[in-house]
């Protein structure tokens, strides 16, 4: 037998291999993964469905490790200096989202939130301190130069409504990178969906009912998407009666009012993540407008609970 012959045996052999290998872990049931750990401020799942325990673990492994290296990253109270690369990427989309948003979502906000300082103390700050804590937001004053920062002196960043979209970004990249084809990660209010569940069926993602903790409004089937949500019941405190919570207006320093919660869908996790916090500061009438300009998939329960879906993916329950 010709030396030639023996190669192409020898590929023929292994490609059946390969073949037979490749069948055989299709007959293997998908295994759910799970892990739970607290980042951000709140507590994050991960759910993967995997056939190789291995690839589940390193998938696993890989995400903790990189929310670890986010968490460490300061995203509120930024002041001007140089920063590294993860800050730049993300004041760089946070202020082209205040640009896209007319700066319903504006980072500079970050003064007037720790005025408010909702853990410390149930009462209204003083109306004059805010009034003068406004002259700093403004996201135009935001700039970056290379590696640098420049603020107005006094003034400071917050990114706590993108920092956990940006992580799921990433999550959702190592995911993809290792190979993982069914998947969920939530962190708080917002969730990435890998693929379908068990690689067969969308998710059903509820909506939360904004006054029931255990209630839904309804559901979204999704798959290999991005939905985030901000609801007025995350932070707050009640006086004579009001409940305060912390979606601050950038425009008038005071929370807003019109919405009680809006959940927004699509395939960036750090979009969807700074746009739900946007759409609620906006009130219902220029939101909506800018969800009809815009296309944007979302949902909204406005102050009355009555709700507004644009998208094709909620089905509604009773309220």
């Amino acid at each position: 037998m010709s030396l030639d012959r023996m190669k192409s045996l020898k590929w023929i052999f292994i490609i059946i291999v390969i073949a037979l290998l490749s069948l055989f872990l299709i007959f293997i049931p998908l295994k759910k993964f799970t892990y739970q750990g607290f980042y951000f401020d709140t507590y994050v799942r991960i759910k993967i469905y995997e056939r190789n325990p291995i690839k589940a673990r390193k998938a696993i492994e890989r995400i903790k490790e990189e929310f670890e290296r986010i968490d460490k990253i300061q995203v509120n109270g930024i002041q001007e200096g140089r920063l590294d690369t993860t800050l730049i990427h993300i004041i760089e989309s946070s202020i082209e989202i205040s640009k896209i948003t007319d700066g319903a979502f504006d980072p500079t906000v970050d003064p007037i939130l720790k005025e408010w300082n909702y853990f410390k103390r149930p009462t209204l700050p003083d109306k004059v301190t805010i009034d003068s804590l406004l002259s700093f937001v403004d996201y135009s004053k935001a700039v970056l130069i290379s590696d640098s920062l420049f603020l107005p002196t006094g003034g400071s960043i917050t990114l706590g409504g993108i920092a956990k979209g940006y992580a799921l970004n990433r999550a959702n990249r190592i995911l993809r990178g290792i190979g993982i084809s069914s998947a969920l990660i939530e962190a708080g209010g917002d969730i990435v969906l890998i693929g379908e569940k068990r690689g067969k069926e969308s998710w059903v993602i509820g909506v939360r009912h904004p006054r029931k903790s255990n209630g839904v409004v309804g559901v979204c089937k999704l798959s290999n998407r991005f939905i985030a949500t901000s609801g007025d019941y995350e932070r707050y405190f009640f006086l004579d009666s009001i409940r305060y919570h912390h979606i601050i207006n950038p425009t008038t320093g005071y929370p807003a009012m019109e919405i009680q919660s809006v959940t927004v869908i699509g395939r960036d996790g750090l979009i969807v993540d700074a746009l739900s916090t946007a759409i609620f500061a906006m009130g219902m009438n220029r939101a909506i407008c800018f969800i009809k300009e815009k296309n944007i998939e979302a949902i909204i329960v406005d102050s009355s609970r009555n709700i507004h879906n644009f998208t094709e993916s909620f089905i509604m329950e009773e309220m």
